[in-house]
């Protein structure tokens, strides 16, 4: 079995995962249970299914062939040895019956092809119970399955799941590279407000696709600057404010606290007499830079990336949104 010389080039970026899957594609010896990393918008689905395409090839010579029978039903969704399974979106809402379903249905052998391959998407989400009840199918897997899990960050799996399963990680990409594909779904946007936007979310993808589509985006970028203004009140009321915005708002908080990282990181290059700006609120990083020192920028980026940590391990909304306030207006006036 061979596989492409550039694998999967219609996903782009994240050369190293992709050359991972090429060799085991090569070497025919495929783990038994991959986890997808990665942020909220940067491929993680679209790999695992473009694996599962893989996996369920006909073409014993190059796989994926992408003109086989196997490649074309995996490509629709409609391939009878590929299966997704995921909660209801919610915190907690992959439930144990879901995968007592699984489990059942992965002692089926495959209709068709060589494998079946089990997706389960937004793994993070289910329960402690139910990534108990997948340990053991996880332990000892059925010779013809392949399990692919996706999750935001592999710490919000139990350390069971993650010693049983191979890891491949996803970041941002470079704008040079997405940037065809953003002009070919954002016609109308410059590239000016695109690169900007790009690089705000970290070279994320998706986050920049959605946030056009339906106007999460611009309400992250509109409440930028005004918690700028807000660290440098006189008290904590205006910036409480501006969060109870998003109190009910995962993905923007998400969003705000990218744009956020970005703004203090161009505030304090300022300060050190940079003249470049990367965030979407330069003016506001002028703000900042003239009026907080150093220190206290570089410990607003601490408590940023602190924040950013707390979402990617499920922290209560809520109590989320306090800590935002507290310790960002600590590490800005003490």
């Amino acid at each position: 079995m061979k596989s492409f010389d550039r694998p999967f080039p219609q996903f782009i970026g994240n050369d190293g995962a992709k050359n991972q899957i090429a060799a085991y594609l090569q070497s025919g010896q495929f783990p038994h249970a991959l986890l997808i990393e990665g942020p909220t918008g940067s491929g993680k689905k679209t790999l695992a299914r473009l694996i599962a395409g893989a996996a369920v090839c006909e073409n014993a010579e190059e796989r994926p062939c992408g003109r086989c029978a196997g490649c074309r039903k995996a490509a629709e969704n409609i391939h009878p040895d590929v299966e997704e399974f995921s909660g209801t979106g919610g915190e907690r809402s992959f439930h144990i019956d879901t995968v007592r379903v699984l489990r059942h249905n992965a002692y089926i052998l495959p209709n068709e092809a060589e494998k079946r391959v089990m997706i389960l998407s937004n793994a993070h989400q289910m329960t402690p119970q139910a990534q108990n009840a997948l340990l053991k199918i996880l332990e000892e897997p059925p010779v013809h399955l392949l399990f692919i899990l996706t999750c935001e960050n592999r710490a919000q799996l139990l350390p069971t799941i993650r010693s049983r399963v191979t890891v491949l990680s996803l970041t941002g990409v470079s704008f040079e590279k997405a940037y065809p594909l953003l002009k070919e779904k954002l016609p109308e946007a410059n590239e000016g407000d695109l690169r900007r936007t790009f690089t705000a979310f970290g070279g994320v993808i998706g986050p920049v696709l959605s946030g056009f589509a339906d106007k999460g985006l611009s309400k992250a970028l509109d409440l930028l600057p005004r918690m700028a203004k807000a660290l440098l009140s006189p008290d904590d009321w205006e910036l409480i404010a501006l969060t109870g915005e998003i109190e009910k708002d995962k993905e923007t908080v998400k969003e705000v606290l990218n744009g956020l990282h970005l703004l203090f990181r161009d505030a304090l290059m300022l300060h050190y007499g940079s003249t470049a700006t990367l965030s979407t609120a330069p003016d506001a990083a002028r703000t900042l830079s003239a009026a907080l020192s150093g220190t206290r920028l570089t410990a607003l980026i601490k408590e940023v990336e602190g924040l950013q940590e707390d979402t990617r391990r499920n922290m209560n909304q809520a109590l989320l949104l306090s800590r935002l306030v507290t310790r960002l207006r600590s590490a800005a006036i003490g």
